[in-house]
């Protein structure tokens, strides 16, 4: 018979074994949600867009107060650029959603305050599929410290969520343009000629500007969907 120490050694061996099988199956992989339809909350324009300058030295304190004051003047002139982004966000977002694969549309008869209109209240969504609220969180133009560029500044957040019982899908920040820091799920880097060398040339040129909020709206956009694809299940 054999000894108990080689009983024992063939115990280990064994055990050992076992363990190695259990250790080697593949871990279990979360599934990812089934989404097919998708209805898009219209976006709603931000309250006001911003030009900010954070590379006004002390000693030219005088500039950066009249800056303000053309800062001011031009957001207005872009008025119909800032009421637009609502509506052309949301387009886009619905074009680049079904471009993924979705049935994507944007949502009608939805309650909003007007004081307050990205606070709604989901539960009350004429909508029983999952819902897509995309808002913006700042927009406009920004030169950083130790730099006289402009570039654009448009950060949002998105959320998708079930309409039955509001649970998350989906939901991230993203920043585009000036607080964007590489290229990733929730940074996207600017258009590299969107930019103007001082205020003086930002102001002359509207057209312009308002160009690189369309590429901003578009490549959001696109962002998100692809995002939202990459955190369900394709459609079946």
């Amino acid at each position: 018979m054999p000894s108990r120490r080689v009983l024992l050694a063939l115990a280990l061996i064994a055990g050992t074994l076992v363990l190695g099988a259990c250790g080697s199956r593949p871990a279990t992989v979360a599934e990812l949600p089934a989404v097919a339809r998708i209805m898009v909350i219209p976006v709603a324009p931000i309250k006001k867009l911003h030009t900010e300058n954070k590379g006004i030295p002390l000693g030219v304190l005088w500039q950066s107060i009249a800056d303000r004051v053309k800062g001011s003047e031009f957001n207005e002139r872009m008025e119909a650029v800032r009421n637009d982004m609502g509506p052309k966000m949301t387009a886009a977002l619905v074009a680049q959603l079904n471009a993924q694969g979705y049935q994507a549309q944007a949502l009608e008869g939805v309650s909003r305050p007007a004081a307050s209109p990205d606070n709604i209240d989901y539960g009350m969504l004429p909508t029983s599929e999952p819902v897509l609220h995309v808002y913006f969180n700042e927009v406009g133009m920004y030169s950083a410290r130790f730099s006289t560029d402009y570039v654009p500044r448009v950060n949002l957040s998105a959320y998708l969520m079930t309409a039955k019982d509001g649970d998350t899908v989906y939901s991230e920040t993203i920043y585009y343009g000036a607080d964007a820091s590489g290229d990733s799920s929730g940074s996207v880097p600017a258009n590299a000629r969107d930019r103007w060398g001082s205020f003086g040339e930002l102001v002359a040129q509207p057209q312009e500007v308002a160009r690189s909020y369309d590429e901003a709206v578009t490549a959001l956009a696109n962002r998100i969907a692809k995002n939202i694809r990459a955190n369900t299940a394709p459609p079946r």
